[in-house]
């Protein structure tokens, strides 16, 4: 399947081959009910929903005029596509509760020009640098998006909308320390919890265990790094205290889902 598809409804929302994907919908005319996380979210016309754990997902139900796009992204290729700035961990923790934005007017038309755009780099598979265009006009939409999200939704602080924990959690991750540490024990002691306690409340707070923000913030780095940074790959391995190159690779291809050299040169 392709990295980034988009569908013109919502036939394919709970099908299980999307779980590895997240979704970003926007609803142009009529009505739906999203289950997810436990709870009914409503969407209107003019209303966009970022859903970033489909196995959350439990069911959508629609009215009889109901019009949308949605936007399946593998969650791999949005690492390589999402911006780098605090507010977007904020923005994840306070969409895992609420998930649907009411845009306004102007965000509506701005957000189906978006969509517009996406669609038509999705159609030219020629050109020579699709791959690329791609990333840049999700990292675009994203940052379009949780630009919507920080001025219409109420101001979530992470420390608000989390336990104590978790903000601290995040703040080392923020200070780069899966640079050296990225099993959940480390965080969990320096936090004096035990590292079952540390993923449940992850997991409670944000839809995600404590591994996957481990993994999400690493690879972040690691892609921006390969991308800016000249220097040889072993190098780089050293610098994120992986103990050999060949582990180094692995670890690239299983979270951002191309080996270190692919991504360099992209």
């Amino acid at each position: 399947m392709q990295s980034v598809v988009l569908e013109n409804d919502f036939s394919n929302l709970t099908n299980k081959r999307y779980t590895s994907y997240q979704a970003i919908i926007l609803c142009y005319q009529g009505s739906c009910r999203l289950s997810y996380n436990e709870a009914e979210h409503e969407m209107r016309a003019g209303c966009c929903a970022i859903l970033f754990n489909m196995k959350m997902l439990k069911g959508v139900t629609t009215s009889s005029d109901c019009v949308c796009k949605v936007l399946y992204v593998e969650e791999y290729f949005l690492r390589q596509s999402e911006p780098r700035t605090p507010y977007i961990i904020q923005g994840l923790l306070a969409l895992h509760t609420r998930p649907v934005i009411e845009l306004g007017d102007s965000e509506a038309e701005q957000c189906k020009a978006l969509f517009r755009n996406l669609e038509q780099r999705l159609e030219n598979t020629e050109h020579k640098f699709y791959s690329d265009v791609l990333r840049t006009s999700l990292h675009l939409m994203l940052l379009d998006i949780f630009d919507f999200h920080a001025r219409i939704s109420e101001t979530v602080d992470t420390s608000l909308s989390a336990s104590s924990i978790m903000a601290k959690f995040i703040a080392m991750l923020e200070n780069k320390e899966y640079r050296e540490n990225r099993e959940v024990a480390y965080y969990a002691e320096k936090l004096c919890v035990v590292p079952k306690y540390l993923s449940e409340v992850s997991n409670k707070v944000s839809g995600f265990s404590a591994s996957y923000w481990i993994s999400r913030y690493a690879a972040q780095d690691i892609s921006e790094v390969l991308r800016k940074n000249e220097r040889p790959v072993s190098e780089i391995a050293q610098m994120f205290h992986f103990t050999s190159t060949s582990y180094f690779n692995r670890y690239v291809k299983r979270t951002l889902g191309v080996y270190p050299s692919e991504l360099r040169a992209s």
